[in-house]
């Protein structure tokens, strides 16, 4: 069974686990090291939610739902460093996950994924900590709905999906090295309407685990009193595509998003401001048989109230809610609102990339593939 492979392969892992480390003593060096590494080992068991259809009811109630997690953690070593102190020592890495429903309707997913685990407080010589995580990456290996093959998997259209990961955690110090973990949290599966159907798995997990710090050094409980925040604005311009299905079993369509947003950095964590979308669905005349004109079909335009919020000095998370000025219900938008979350990397300075999804009351819309320009003076990491 799918759950025994699991456990048999958790405590492998954790058999290997000293001869792991003694090979990092052996070659650890007498510098700190510039990154503090972790290695997490995560067995989850958890309750999966209905979409509220019959087929969904009978879905959940003949699943049984077991995932193992295996996490590299990087903690910044520099004591000074202005994200570690913001975010309180936070450590943030890469992850691989695998999970059984023991149900061939849904199969056998399994995802990459970035994480960031952040403490409410670091207290590195405290034995009960707590702290919040949250993880994002693609998930694959499901068996995606059918009409023929597999018509009993109402939740989800595609092979490939994102991954979304969100906890809060109650850690226990073992050792010095060890510690053990309890978390609650909630866990999505979605395509972002890329294949319907498309109401997304969710699950309510609860998680043990247990953590090892590769490195004999710890990074200090030093306190740093940052330097005052150089508030300044920033102009972005982005353009986003992304391919979307209107109906299960016909052809997806290009949809694209030009946007242009004004914010403000008003602390090392958070940009604040407004700014336009304008978006076009391909394929609106197929859809759209009323008077108005081919580009009035095709073409939509919003306003956006956007807050970003800073995990480092390059990566962060893009936020929004915009309201349409003019929208087309044949092109998905079936709100008069819509909300964003993603997210996003500046690289070079100015340029940026990322991934986000766009959905109407929390029922996506599409995932928006983005590359961008930043124009920006920031004075504060010069």
């Amino acid at each position: 069974m799918r759950i025994t492979h699991l456990l048999l392969i958790s405590s492998f892992l954790l058999l290997l686990l000293p001869a792991t480390i003694a090979q990092t003593n052996d070659i650890a060096s007498e510098k700190t090291p510039k990154f503090i590494k972790y290695l997490d080992v995560r067995l989850e068991n958890g309750a999966m939610l209905s979409n509220g259809s019959d087929l969904g009811d009978q879905i959940v109630n003949s699943s049984y739902y077991n995932g193992l997690d295996l996490r590299l953690g990087f903690r910044k070593s520099d004591p000074k460093d202005v994200y570690s102190n913001v975010y309180r020592k936070p450590y943030i890495g890469i992850g691989w996950y695998s999970s059984t429903f023991h149900n061939e309707n849904i199969g056998s997913p399994n995802a990459l994924y970035f994480f960031i685990t952040a403490p409410f407080k670091y207290q590195p010589d405290k034995k009960l900590t707590f702290s919040y995580s949250g993880a994002f990456g693609l998930s694959y290996n499901f068996n995606p709905h059918d009409s023929e093959d597999n018509p009993a998997n109402v939740f989800i259209g595609s092979y490939r999906n994102c991954y979304v990961h969100l906890a809060l955690t109650m850690d226990y110090k073992l050792s010095d090295r060890f510690e053990a973990n309890a978390s609650l949290g909630f866990k999505h599966f979605s395509n972002g309407a890329f294949k319907l159907p498309n109401s997304g798995i969710n699950l309510i997990p609860m998680t043990v685990a247990l953590r090892y710090r590769l490195n004999k050094e710890e990074v200090p409980d030093e306190q740093v009193i940052l330097d005052p925040y150089k508030q300044h604005n920033l102009i972005n311009v982005t353009y986003s595509a992304g391919s979307k299905n209107y109906d299960a079993g016909e052809r997806n369509y290009l949809k694209s998003t030009l946007g242009v947003n004004y914010l403000k950095q008003i602390n090392y964590k958070y940009r604040v401001g407004l700014g336009v979308d304008i978006f076009h669905a391909a394929g609106a005349l197929d859809r759209n048989d009323s008077d108005k004109s081919n580009f009035s079909k095709s073409v939509s335009l919003a306003v956006v109230g956007s807050w970003e919020w800073a995990i480092t000095q390059k990566l962060y998370a893009p936020i929004g809610v915009g309201v349409y000025v003019h929208r087309n219900k044949e092109n998905g938008e079936r709100e008069v609102y819509y909300e964003r979350v993603g997210l996003r990397y500046r690289f070079a300075d100015h340029l940026c990339a990322g991934l986000t999804i766009k959905a109407h009351a929390g029922v996506a819309d599409m995932f928006e593939w983005t590359i961008g320009y930043t124009f920006h003076n920031d004075r504060n990491f010069k």
